[in-house]
C-alpha cells in the first residue's frame, strides 16, 4: 500500500446510517469516490487493503472514537498522510481542540450543511497534497505542482517564459563546507529568486523547487529578462557572504572534483536557461524541460553567473 494517497477516495467511518447516506449522496453527486463502514475496528480493516485521501469520522458514538481513530493514524507511517475530519455532534472548544491535538486536519458540526462540508474537504485536500509535494528544504512546490503549472500554461495558450535554474560548483561547495551551510545556500538562492519575481514580475508569477540546486520558475515574457539579470545581480552580490575570509580573498575554494582530484574550485554562480512561446509554440512539458536543460547546461559552460535565452523562432 502506497503511502501517497489518491485523489478524492473518502471513507466514512459514521454509525448513523441516514447520515451515511447523506454522505453517499452528496459526495458521490460531486465525484467522490466513497466507502462507508460503521464502526472504528471496520474502518481500520478496510484501510489495511485500501487507500483513502480523507476520511469523515465521528467524534464519539456507539463504535467509534474520533480521537483514538486520529492518535492511530497519525501513528501509523503508512497512513499518517491521510486526512481527517471529525464529525463533531458537541458544541463543547474543548473537544474541537482535543481533536485538532490528536491529529484531525479540520471538523465540522452536525447536522451538516452540504456547502461548508464540500469546501472543508476540498481545502483540506488542496492542503495535503501541497503538503506531499511541497520540497522539504525551502517548501515551495515539488515536481506534481511544477508539471501541473506548465501544463495549465500550454493548455491557455497565453505568453508565458519559463527559467531553469542551477548552480554551478554545488557540489564541490557542499563537500567543503557541508551540507548545512550547503541547505542555507539553496534557501538564500530561493529567497533570490523570490524577491526578483516579487519586484519585477506580475500576479502569474510562479516558483518551484525541483530538487537539490534546481529550481524552476514561470513569468511573463515581458519581464523574464530583467527578472534573471536581477537575479543574477543579487545573487553574485550576496553569495561570498557563505565564503569564510580566506577563501573569500582568493576567489576560490581548493577542494576534490567530481572525478576526486584536488583542485581550484570558483564561487558559486548560476546558470540560467529561458524558454518561451513567443516566437514558437511549446506543446509538451517534456519539450520545455529538454530545450531548458540544454539552455542550462550551454549557460554553466560560461563559468559565471549567466541566462541564455531560446531565441530560436518556428
Amino acid at each position: 500500500m502506497s503511502p501517497i494517497q489518491p485523489e478524492g477516495n473518502i471513507l466514512i467511518v459514521i454509525s448513523d446510517t441516514q447520515t451515511q447516506d447523506f454522505l453517499a449522496a452528496l459526495l458521490t453527486g460531486e465525484g467522490y469516490k466513497v466507502r462507508i463502514c460503521l464502526s472504528q475496528v471496520e474502518a481500520f480493516e478496510i484501510l489495511a487493503k485500501e487507500t483513502f485521501s480523507l476520511a469523515i469520522v465521528d467524534f464519539v458514538s456507539t463504535y467509534i472514537n474520533g480521537i483514538e481513530f486520529c492518535k492511530k493514524i497519525r501513528g501509523d507511517f503508512i497512513l499518517l498522510h491521510m486526512c481527517i475530519i471529525l464529525a463533531m455532534n458537541t458544541k463543547d472548544p474543548m473537544d474541537k481542540i482535543k481533536g485538532i491535538y490528536a491529529g484531525a486536519d479540520d471538523y465540522i458540526e452536525t447536522p451538516f450543511e452540504p456547502a461548508e462540508l464540500l469546501v472543508r474537504i476540498k481545502s483540506s485536500l488542496v492542503r495535503m497534497a501541497r503538503y506531499l509535494d511541497a520540497n522539504p528544504l525551502t517548501k515551495l512546490p515539488g515536481n506534481v505542482s511544477i508539471l501541473k503549472e506548465i501544463e495549465n500554461r500550454i493548455k491557455t495558450g497565453a505568453p508565458f517564459a519559463v527559467g531553469y535554474l542551477d548552480l554551478n560548483k554545488f557540489k564541490e561547495f557542499n563537500d567543503c563546507y557541508g551540507f548545512e551551510i550547503g541547505d542555507k545556500v539553496i534557501c538564500h538562492t530561493a529567497l533570490t529568486i523570490i524577491n526578483a519575481l516579487a519586484k519585477l514580475g506580475g500576479t502569474t508569477n510562479f516558483l518551484g523547487h525541483i530538487g537539490g540546486d534546481d529550481f524552476i520558475f514561470i513569468a511573463s515574457p515581458d519581464c523574464i529578462e530583467e527578472i534573471c539579470r536581477q537575479i543574477v545581480e543579487s545573487f553574485d552580490k550576496s553569495i561570498v557572504s557563505f565564503y569564510d575570509d580566506e577563501d573569500r580573498k582568493k576567489g576560490y575554494i581548493i577542494t576534490k572534483n567530481r572525478t576526486g582530484q584536488l583542485c581550484k574550485i570558483p564561487l558559486l554562480s548560476l546558470a540560467i536557461g529561458i524558454i518561451t512561446n513567443e516566437h514558437r509554440p511549446l506543446s509538451h512539458v517534456g519539450e520545455i524541460v529538454q530545450i531548458g536543460t540544454e539552455l542550462k547546461n550551454y549557460a554553466k559552460t560560461f563559468g559565471k553567473s549567466i541566462y541564455i535565452k531560446d531565441r530560436r523562432r518556428e
